[in-house]
């Protein structure tokens, strides 16, 4: 019976868990009330409130209801007008978060040096810092050993593989970097 490793442990529990004790409120929306569903909102933005771990901050409204009878919307369908100008009719059920979400751009600055991804990683779960397989004794992951760090073998593994063998690239259709026609595909669907 050889050493439990990193993958096997990681599920339900443990050391692994997300930390939420701080957190205000789930990442959703909240259901809609009789003034959403028959009207309109109105409101105040009272307070800022930063949640550890989140991107955003939540926004807490002081809410205004207003019921406008003018705003009958036939067949359940809203024609709106998007900022590039163009025109798109979706269903009136539909629900929209107004303006643009904060900290959007965080991740294009690098972290630049261990003590900020500690702290970054430290408010949401244990997943930092992740040592490779290759680095490890063979003990304690299929990639270990060896007078070189080199896997040794094939990288795939099928899926039905036992938790202990089951790392690398799971039930992979390819491999490799992509090459000519799929290349290509792949670089006009990253501009677009």
């Amino acid at each position: 019976m050889g050493r439990v490793i990193r993958a096997q442990r990681k599920g339900a529990g443990s050391v692994f868990k997300s930390h939420t004790h701080h957190r205000k409120g789930p990442a959703r929306f909240r259901s809609l009330d009789f003034g959403e569903r028959n009207g309109y909102l109105k409101g105040v933005v009272t307070e800022i409130i930063h949640d550890p771990g989140r991107v955003r901050s939540f926004l807490v409204l002081l809410v205004e209801i207003v019921v406008n009878q003018m705003l009958a919307i036939q067949f359940d369908l809203q024609n709106i007008k998007l900022p590039s100008g163009s025109k798109k009719i979706v269903p009136s059920g539909c629900r929209a978060m107004i303006g643009q979400v904060a900290g959007g751009g965080r991740t294009e600055k690098p972290l630049l040096k261990a003590g900020n991804a500690y702290h970054k990683f430290r408010v949401k779960r244990n997943c930092w810092p992740k040592v490779r397989g290759v680095a490890m004794n063979p003990v304690e992951h299929p990639h270990g050993g060896g007078n070189h760090q080199h896997i040794g073998h094939a990288s795939t593994v099928r899926r039905d593989a036992p938790p202990g063998q089951k790392v690398g690239l799971i039930a992979a259709r390819r491999t490799g970097r992509l090459r000519g026609q799929a290349a290509a595909t792949a670089a006009k669907a990253d501009k677009a």
